[in-house]
Order: structure tokens, then C-alpha cells, then sequence
């Protein structure tokens, strides 16, 4: 397997968490035989996790979702509010809409599930450190189909204290679809080639702008969407009737 690592780049951080010593053991072994990363430390359970990302700091946090105690959404929730650098990537068993919302909401900034390739997670960690958007493909159609309607939104009950700047859920979709705020042709371009599952370098290619030009257009949709990241611009986009999903390219790569 070929590394997807730029010898350009910093070398990434991690934390581990997952309540299966074996699946910590094969994280860690993979990312060992990496270049470029550099495993801080593990936890098994939600309170730990958020414990021990506070205290290592880590650039990106593999989350399971399900585990004893406070489960996966509830630490990441944590530490997003708390430790607002650190990014979460959810990988876990589950794709169905019952965890990827709840997760999404939560402040994840990727879900992928335990079948991914292992250049796809290693792939999908750095991508989450530049913020970019990481979902996998059945994912990613759940997702969309999701917000167009196709299928019923899951009920989801949070169990931990939201931001108090962050609009409730039963809530958003309706308040977005009632306001479609004004954005310049660039920043319309941007949501358009996220619908289209391109990460950041891509979008800079097809636009013929540097890749500090996205992230600014994409941060500055954030500011007229409400959204906090990549993943809720495309929800936002999507409600507001911005933009289409075309979301026929694995997110991941």
C-alpha cells in the first residue's frame, strides 16, 4: 500500500478510541507503518476519550460510536465544545441514519465505516485535518437522501448540553429552508463542487484559485449558512435549495 501522506505536510496527530482492544490494536499498527503520524494515545470508552483529548491535544480523533458508559456522540459533542481544535472522525460498524445524524450533528467532522480500505482511512484522518469533508459513500447517499426527503429523518434524543449558539434540531431545517441567503458567484461555485463530493485541492482546480481561496469561500459559507464545517454547508445548501447532492464519487478519495 502506498502512503498518502505529503512529506510537505506536519506530522498528524491521533487519539484512538474504541471499547475493542483489538480494533485500538490495528489502528495503531496501521498508522505505526505510516509516515507522518504519530499515535498520542488510546482510550476505550466516551468520558475517557474526552479526558485524554484534552490533556494530548491531538489533531484528529478516531471515535467509535457505540461503547459502554458515555458512547461515542456524547464525547464527541465534548470535544468539539471543549477542544474546539481537535477534529473527530466516527468510524464505526454502523452507516444508518440512526448514528451518521446524530454523529454529524454532534460536531464529527467525517463518518466512515469499518469496512473502508486502509488508504481510505489514512486518507480520510488527513483530510479531516484540513478541514475537509470525509464520508463514506453509503454514507454520503444515506445522507443526501436524507435531506432531500426520500426517507424519514431518525428521532434523535441528544444526551448531552448542546452550545447554546446551536439552533435546535427539529428546528434548523425548517428555519433554513425559510431564509436562502445571498452568496457571490464564487462562494455559489464552491457549495456547488462540495455537492459534487470534491475535497478542497479539487474544487481549487476546477475554479483555477488557490486552495487558500476555497478555504475562505467554504469558511465564509459557514458564516452565511450557519453552518460549523463542511458537512453542514452541504446540509445547508441542500435545505435552503441552493444546491443538489451529486454525491456519485466515494467522498474518501
Amino acid at each position: 500500500m502506498g502512503s498518502v501522506y505529503d512529506q510537505n505536510m506536519s506530522s498528524c496527530t491521533l487519539m484512538l478510541v474504541d471499547d475493542h482492544p483489538l480494533m485500538r490494536d490495528a489502528l495503531r499498527n496501521l498508522f505505526d507503518a505510516e509516515p507522518g503520524f504519530q499515535v498520542l494515545g488510546e482510550a476505550s470508552e466516551g468520558a475517557e476519550a474526552v479526558q485524554k483529548c484534552l490533556e494530548l491535544d491531538p489533531d484528529v480523533v478516531l471515535m467509535d460510536i457505540r461503547m459502554p458508559g458515555m458512547d461515542g456522540i456524547e464525547a464527541t459533542a465534548h470535544i468539539v465544545h471543549q477542544a474546539p481544535r481537535s477534529k473527530v472522525l466516527a468510524l464505526t460498524t454502523f452507516s444508518t441514519l440512526e448514528y451518521v445524524v446524530p454523529a454529524l450533528r454532534a460536531g464529527a467532522s467525517g463518518y466512515l465505516v469499518k469496512d473502508a480500505r486502509h488508504e481510505e482511512i489514512v486518507s480520510a484522518v488527513l483530510q479531516v485535518r484540513e478541514d475537509e469533508m470525509t464520508l463514506s459513500q453509503s454514507v454520503a447517499n444515506s445522507l443526501a437522501n436524507n435531506v432531500l426527503g426520500d426517507v424519514p429523518v431518525p428521532s434523535v434524543r441528544r444526551s448531552w448540553n448542546e452550545p447554546r449558539n446551536t439552533p435546535p434540531a427539529d428546528s434548523s431545517a425548517a428555519s433554513r429552508q425559510s431564509y436562502v441567503p445571498e452568496l457571490t458567484g464564487r462562494e455559489l461555485d464552491t457549495l456547488r463542487w462540495i455537492a459534487k463530493g470534491l475535497n478542497n485541492n479539487e474544487i481549487a482546480e476546477k475554479m483555477k484559485v488557490s486552495h487558500g481561496s476555497v478555504k475562505a469561500y467554504v469558511s465564509q459559507l459557514c458564516d452565511k449558512l450557519g453552518a460549523r464545517d463542511r458537512v453542514q454547508v452541504l446540509i445547508a445548501g441542500i435545505q435552503s435549495g441552493l444546491v443538489k447532492p451529486e454525491l456519485t464519487e466515494d467522498l474518501t478519495q
